[in-house]
This record gives structure tokens, C-alpha cells and sequence, in this order.
């Protein structure tokens, strides 16, 4: 495991990308965070996701009301363990699109670049009952 401090601020920057570009509604900025052939799978409330993140991006550019939820928004980046030129980063978003989420994501430095190659997801809220985002 890594404890090289340049390793562990690639990989924040990576996930701080992603909050950036979430955050903003911008999925240009969502593509650039993940490798191209990243996958995502997870649960909205008992709904299984499993796609391309190429899907998320498209939920990300129809988010008409960003400047509506986003001020509330907050996030969490919980933990970030690396080994060699993989590593694994935990996320915690608050209010997203009005939900709260836990991210797993799988990272990969290529070329230098410390990008998400794949991102498992729970929205914690809809486990209290709150309907499904869909």
C-alpha cells in the first residue's frame, strides 16, 4: 500500500474531479474523470444499475436544476488505499440531486493519471424509504 503523498493527492484529485463535475451538472467534465471504458453498477433504492458511464453522464447532462440542489450539496471523501497503480477511494455525497450516496470507486493511474475506471453506488436514503430515483 502506498504512503507516498503524491499517489494519495492524484487519487483525491481524481474523486474531486468527479465532485466538480457532478456538482456542476457538466458531464464533459464527468467523461474526463472516468476512463472511457468505466462501468458503474449499484442500487437506487432497490433498483439495480448496472451500465456504461457513459449513462451516468447522460443523467448528469438532463439534470436541468443543479443550481437548485447543488448549494446544499456536500460530500466526503471517507477513505483512499492504493496499491502500485491501482487504488480504491470511498465517497460520500450529501444532497446530491436531493440524495445522499456512498461511491466505491476503483481507480487506475495510466500514463501518470490517476482515473476512475469503475463506480459501485448506494443511495443510502432510499434504504429509509424514500422512493427511487428513476
Amino acid at each position: 500500500m502506498s504512503q507516498d503523498p503524491a499517489d494519495h493527492e492524484g487519487v483525491h484529485a481524481a474523486v474531486q474531479a468527479y465532485v466538480s463535475a457532478v456538482s456542476v451538472a457538466d458531464p464533459k467534465a464527468v467523461r474526463a474523470a472516468f476512463r472511457p471504458d468505466a462501468h458503474m453498477w449499484g442500487y437506487l433504492g432497490e433498483e439495480f444499475v448496472s451500465a456504461p458511464i457513459e449513462a451516468f453522464c447522460e443523467v448528469v447532462a438532463a439534470d436541468t436544476d443543479s443550481a437548485q440542489w447543488s448549494r446544499d450539496y456536500t460530500y466526503a471523501i471517507r477513505s483512499v488505499e492504493i496499491s502500485g497503480e491501482v487504488a480504491v477511494a470511498v465517497l460520500d455525497e450529501f444532497g446530491y440531486q436531493g440524495h445522499d450516496f456512498t461511491n466505491h470507486f476503483s481507480l487506475v493511474r495510466q500514463d501518470g493519471e490517476w482515473r476512475i475506471a469503475g463506480k459501485t453506488f448506494f443511495r443510502r436514503d432510499a434504504a429509509a424509504g424514500a422512493e427511487p430515483q428513476g
